[in-house]
């Protein structure tokens, strides 16, 4: 009998809906997600990775609207869930950590009461209860003096321990899903390390999954798994964390890898893709890839890459690897 993942996603494909008519921004993304395991959406801005997180939690923005796939949390789909069904389940079984914590925390409250509002109303905790709670919350993530900062406003607090006070807030109800969206991009380097070091060991103890979104493999050589690749609204690269950072197939996760400082590289500057990621409504036909590839042949501009399966672990989009392994194929038959 099969095991039913925590949580399975199925060709999920997102579009705006606006004036110009409907745009599909997000096509057929599909992973899965188990109980301790952190998967790593990576890509650059652009890539669709932050709109895919919202998407499974249904937080679109107003234009925006899944247009096919499921989102399967422990088999029930949450693509098909009423805004009642999902209160429930936003913040108690799946939390968020958001970007940017001055914009996502509310500047009129005290942090404490923030961290209190979720077990208040997951828990249905006494408000006394959840603000003893919350204050234990805030000493578990480290910041100091949790009971004086718990009074604190967010403006009173460093950037470190507000991104602190929003782990917090998403670990107050336990949740099985972790969905962290860049939570260390604004921190310096050593805040950075600490934070991650607290997501593994809060993981570690809880069992949490965690999706973790970034642009920066540094980072997510230290978090993940298991690593998709997105490019262009599409996961192009898919596999464990050595198919990835140890074997990558995809030029642009090839690309990508070079453009991520090393101890051991000797280089005066490190090199960029040329280019940029191309908007919803100028892809190209073939693959969103091919104008900024170094080994795109013909058809790459004409016709969209299939899905290759490398390995039981590790799947490609990419016509060139698709030809490579079809000449080694004839040359074996």
């Amino acid at each position: 009998m099969a095991i039913t993942p925590l949580l399975k996603v199925d060709n999920l494909s997102i579009g705006f809906d606006n004036d110009d008519g409907l745009v599909r921004v997000v096509e057929d993304v599909s992973f899965t997600l188990e109980r301790g395991q952190t998967l790593s959406l990576v890509g650059e801005s652009g890539c669709g990775k932050s709109l895919t997180a919202f998407a499974l939690l249904q937080l679109l923005p107003p234009f925006g609207k899944i247009l096919s796939g499921s989102v399967c949390l422990q088999g029930e789909n949450l693509a098909s869930m009423d805004e009642a069904q999902l209160q429930k389940i936003r913040g108690n079984r799946i939390s968020m950590i958001f970007q940017e914590p001055m914009s996502a925390l509310n500047p009129v409250f005290p942090v404490g009461v923030q961290v209190a509002e979720a077990l208040i109303l997951h828990k249905g905790m006494a408000k006394k209860a959840a603000l003893k709670e919350a204050v234990g919350m805030l000493e578990k993530v480290g910041i100091p003096d949790p009971a004086s900062r718990a009074v604190n406003y967010p403006h009173q607090l460093s950037g470190g321990m507000r991104q602190r006070v929003m782990i917090a807030i998403a670990l107050a109800c336990e949740p099985e899903i972790l969905i962290a969206d860049e939570p260390t991009t604004a921190l310096d380097v050593t805040i950075q390390a600490q934070i991650l070091d607290l997501m593994h060991d809060l993981q570690e103890n809880l069992g949490t999954a965690i999706l973790f979104i970034s642009h920066d493999f540094g980072v997510v050589s230290r978090m993940a798994d298991d690593i998709a690749v997105m490019y262009a609204g599409r996961v192009i690269e898919q596999g464990s964390s050595s198919d990835i950072l140890l074997n990558p197939q995809h030029p642009y996760t090839q690309a990508l890898l070079q453009t991520t400082p090393r101890i051991d590289a000797s280089l005066d500057r490190l090199p960029a893709i040329a280019g940029r990621v191309p908007g919803p409504r100028r892809r190209p036909p073939g693959c969103c890839f091919a104008p900024r590839c170094s080994v795109a042949v013909d058809c790459c501009s004409k016709q969209r890459p299939e899905r290759l399966a490398l390995s039981k672990s590790h799947i490609a989009a990419c016509h060139v690897l698709d030809s490579s392994k079809q000449e080694v194929s004839h040359a074996h038959g």
